[in-house]
């Protein structure tokens, strides 16, 4: 597609970004979805697998997994239930649909959550100190649970893209400027963000967010997003104050450096970045 036309699709597919992410429980309907995008029903999931790389029930999918993951580490919520959410009426059929996308059955995958976390476990993460480049981001602001932000990556991404700023194998962002053990849930602040030339046009949606050169403590990590409290507690409670490093007066910032819509949870892999003094 030429650039004005990328981007001309881009904002046609905004409201239905924003009505998935609101809606994860729905089931998606075409007539609706193509009529938030002022789309044709005939032609409305060819231009949406075009500019996402995936169908729309695969990004509902992807959404429904992920909660269900969030929700097998709350013990008092029931399997049953935790089906229902993510929109199976079969034990059977979510087991199957869990197991495919995490590579254990959701009842082992509740066990193993639930063991204690001994944050002595030293190795388990490893930790380089890098000399970073200042990195331009393009980006949106999230504000609730971090472990809701995933569909404003979905938007950031296209957004740059089809504007022509950014390109859609680029590693992701987030930036976590709050600490969710103090904070409340409703009140964290983050950010998802795409990195692009310090001279980009942005437009009206996207910010611009700055991340300075600097020291940087990397921790890299592989596992599904949702489990990411466990090597932060580790670098805070183990690495950090024996490491004679302390953190500069900036947010903790994430790279993404593979894509979710077509890796398993297991294999996603994540630097956490520390900026140092």
């Amino acid at each position: 597609m030429k650039p004005e036309t990328l981007n001309h699709y881009g904002q046609r597919l905004e409201p239905v970004l924003h009505w998935l992410a609101r809606n994860p429980d729905a089931d998606p309907d075409l007539y609706r979805l193509a009529d938030l995008a002022c789309l044709s029903p005939y032609h409305f999931h060819r231009v949406y697998r075009a500019l996402m790389g995936e169908t729309v029930n695969a990004t509902v999918q992807r959404i429904r997994m992920h909660r269900a993951a969030v929700a097998l580490g709350n013990p008092e919520a029931s399997l049953r239930d935790v089906a229902l959410r993510a929109g199976y009426e079969s034990d059977a059929a979510f087991n199957r649909a869990f197991g495919t996308a995490f590579g254990i059955p959701p009842g082992r995958y509740r066990a193993a959550r639930s063991r204690p976390f001994d944050p002595k476990e030293l190795g388990m993460y490893p930790i380089k100190i890098e000399t970073l480049p200042g990195v331009t981001l393009a980006a949106l602001a999230h504000r609730g649970s971090y472990q809701e932000i995933g569909p404003q990556f979905a938007r950031v991404f296209m957004l740059a893209a089809t504007r022509g700023i950014a390109r859609p194998e680029s590693v992701g962002y987030g930036i976590y400027l709050d600490d969710p053990a103090q904070v409340p849930e409703h009140e964290l602040r983050s950010m998802a963000g795409v990195p692009v030339a310090p001279d980009a046009e942005l437009g009206d949606e996207l910010l611009r967010f700055e991340i300075p050169a600097g020291r940087c403590a990397v921790l890299t990590y592989t596992g599904p997003y949702n489990e990411m409290d466990k090597p932060y507690s580790w670098m805070f409670s183990q690495w950090l104050p024996t490491s004679g490093h302390e953190p500069a007066n900036f947010p903790m910032f994430e790279m993404y450096m593979n894509d979710p819509r077509t890796t398993p949870p297991a294999q996603l892999q994540t630097c956490i970045c520390m900026l140092l003094k």
